[in-house]
């Protein structure tokens, strides 16, 4: 990672903003290796910016144009951190651990320290990417593999029971998106969809049972064991969430009983599935199609018949997030 190799980009429909690191990939690529980026998170490029800073002093008198220099001469280090990095995350931990009040702030195994290794950390973000809707596939892209099958290795040993794991904490994660929701409800930003009416009546009655007013702190533990039950059938979309029934799902229309296990996201009818809701995380999307299809409109070669059918579909988008734009769904 060379110094500015962090930039702001904008995802193709002009809505996302993500930052991207340009640096150098190696696997299959051989020792020259080839430039490739990687999509990350504001408090990654915090990092790196903050590196830029505390590296330009040693990468100016050692001549060397690597972002990740070593910052101070160790007997063991050389001038590029590479090995010398596991031996500094431990000198961290043992520098947390001596300013703690109540013994060591990192957990022991026994009476010895955790032993830390850039490969833990780089594999707990290999595990909170695999167990997001569709996560083995971005993180196969993330890191550069050349299969799922790959990545899912990566994330967990099959000897761990992986996938098993990764449906425990897929649990977890429909969880707190579920009190998303519920949060999201509480500053009137939603629920929308056809299954709004069924959210709302469940926050409602916790938020009576709860009594969450202004100023009060939420008993979060409660929170989520009151909401557990619709966290189970929650997945999440990118134009909406489904609270998954089986029964009344509409994208699996003409598909057998026994393969009716999950929602066909890509073949959802938001504003007819009584499963389909929305909130503010949704409307950016919509939004955006709605003005595409305003953008066709002023194409004079369309017929009467294409134009009643932009006209019709932009209608139904419109009514589907109306009530997240007036602020009371």
């Amino acid at each position: 990672m060379q110094p500015g190799c962090v930039s702001l980009v904008r995802s193709a429909d002009g809505l996302v903003e993500r930052y991207r690191v340009r640096s150098t990939v190696y696997k299959r690529h051989g020792p020259r290796g080839v430039t490739a980026d990687w999509i990350t998170i504001e408090p990654v490029a915090r990092a790196v910016e903050v590196m830029e800073v505390l590296s330009a002093r040693n990468r100016k008198e050692k001549g060397l144009s690597s972002l990740w220099v070593t910052l101070k001469d160790w007997p063991w280090s050389a001038d590029h951190l590479g090995i010398g990095a596991a031996p500094t995350l431990n000198l961290f931990r043992d520098g947390v651990d001596a300013h703690a009040q109540d013994g060591p702030a990192i957990p022991r195994i026994g009476d010895e320290p955790w032993k830390f290794t850039t490969r833990q950390l780089r594999r707990t973000v290999a595990w909170y990417i695999a167990n997001r809707p569709f996560g083995t596939v971005a993180g196969k892209i993330q890191y550069k593999h050349a299969s799922v099958a790959m990545f899912e290795g990566y994330a967990g040993s099959s000897q761990a029971d992986f996938r098993l794991a990764v449906e425990r904490e897929r649990a977890l994660g429909q969880l707190d998106d579920i009190v998303a929701h519920y949060e999201a409800f509480l500053r009137q930003e939603g629920p929308a969809g056809p299954g709004a009416a069924r959210l709302r009546r469940e926050f409602v009655r916790v938020e009576g049972e709860l009594g969450d007013l202004p100023g009060r702190m939420m008993d979060r533990k409660r929170l989520r064991t009151m909401l557990a039950h619709l966290g189970r059938t929650l997945h999440v979309g990118f134009l909406n969430d489904c609270l998954f029934e089986a029964a009344t799902a509409l994208c699996l229309t003409g598909v057998s009983d026994s393969e009716r296990t999950a929602p066909a996201l890509s073949r959802c009818s938001p504003d007819r599935c009584p499963n389909a809701c929305l909130t503010v995380r949704h409307l950016g999307p919509w939004q955006t199609s709605i003005a595409e299809g305003e953008a066709l409109l002023s194409d004079r070669r369309l017929s009467q018949l294409q134009r009643t059918a932009i006209l019709k579909d932009n209608e139904r988008k419109r009514r589907l997030v109306a009530p997240l734009l007036e602020g009371d769904a």
